[in-house]
């Protein structure tokens, strides 16, 4: 009797060891197929984190450029302040062309108390940098026209850093005049933060005496850089600039005007893949010279065609 007890007690000794292995096993398994990266998980696994690092990234790439470009147009408007004053005093009333660079400030959200600081210093007695409106042209690949607007104190550094900029695209400066007059013509242009429609625009014209008007165009987010604020364009001519902005505030409008170079309708050229890409590249040297205030072209993108 007592050999068959221990006996019993061997077997279920037995079966649970083998049920405990059998447990142990099928938790092992589970485990490893839940919660461990198989190697095609693993493969996945890394490829997201791949595609996720490349995304982060671009990001970061686009929000540095983004900082830049802010910080340059900053820096810029400082030079224009200064130009501003300098030319009519630094009284924003009584001073047109200065109420226009605090009102493209504004829209950059620079701070006003740095502009302030900015009017300040450039109506000192003390003297300061004397900047400069210059230009330069050049022709890209294509038959593609650019003119380089700069604002700068050192004329021998503008023109060697711009020309630098030119001879590492494999192009060289052309002579004043050669390009703007071939394909562009002087404008005015206004952007105004609100939908204007055409009616109203050539009232408020009329009102303001002005008979040279376009528009109201879209937004030009590639060479002119509109940014999301800006949401009608108009083109004066460019002795109508002040009355017609002035007209415009009258109304309510929120504008900010300012003298460009706009490519003879007509005169856009249409680029094969090759020159296009160089071109852009051009586009991205010369926008990243300090002095460089713009840079218009008469490049056909395809959104335009």
């Amino acid at each position: 009797e007592k050999f068959k007890v221990a006996q019993r007690k061997m077997e279920l000794s037995f079966a649970r060891a083998v049920l405990f292995f059998f447990l142990l096993a099928g938790c092992e398994a589970y485990v490893q197929k839940s919660f461990l990266p198989s190697q095609s998980r693993a493969a996945s696994s890394g490829r997201l984190i791949t595609m996720m690092g490349r995304k982060f990234e671009n990001n970061k790439l686009k929000m540095a450029k983004s900082a830049a470009a802010y910080t340059k147009k900053a820096s810029l408007i400082g030079k224009k302040i200064k130009i501003a004053v300098r030319a009519g005093g630094p009284d924003v009333d009584n001073n047109r062309q200065l109420a226009l660079v605090v009102k493209e400030a504004m829209a950059l959200n620079v701070k006003r108390d740095i502009v302030d600081r900015n009017i300040k210093a450039a109506s000192g007695k003390a003297e300061g940098a004397d900047f400069k409106e210059l230009r330069y042209e050049t022709y890209g690949y294509g038959g593609v026209g650019f003119v380089i607007n700069a604002l700068s104190d050192n004329n021998n550094r503008a023109f060697t850093d711009i020309g630098t900029a030119v001879k590492k695209s494999g192009l060289k400066l052309a002579e004043q005049g050669s390009v703007v007059n071939k394909g562009f013509e002087s404008k005015a242009r206004i952007t105004i933060n609100s939908v204007i429609d055409e009616d109203t625009a050539i009232d408020i014209a009329l009102e303001a005496e002005v008979d040279d008007i376009e528009g109201p165009l879209s937004p030009d987010t590639g060479m002119r850089q509109d940014g999301d604020e800006v949401k009608s364009v108009l083109l004066v001519g460019t002795t109508e600039l002040g009355a017609m902005v002035a007209a415009l505030q009258a109304a309510g409008y929120d504008c900010v005007g300012n003298l460009v170079h706009e490519p003879i309708p007509g005169t856009l050229v249409e680029c094969n893949e090759e020159d296009m890409e160089l071109n852009l590249a051009t586009l991205d040297r010369l926008e990243e010279v300090d002095d460089v205030d713009s840079v218009e072209h008469n490049i056909l993108f395809p959104a335009d065609a």
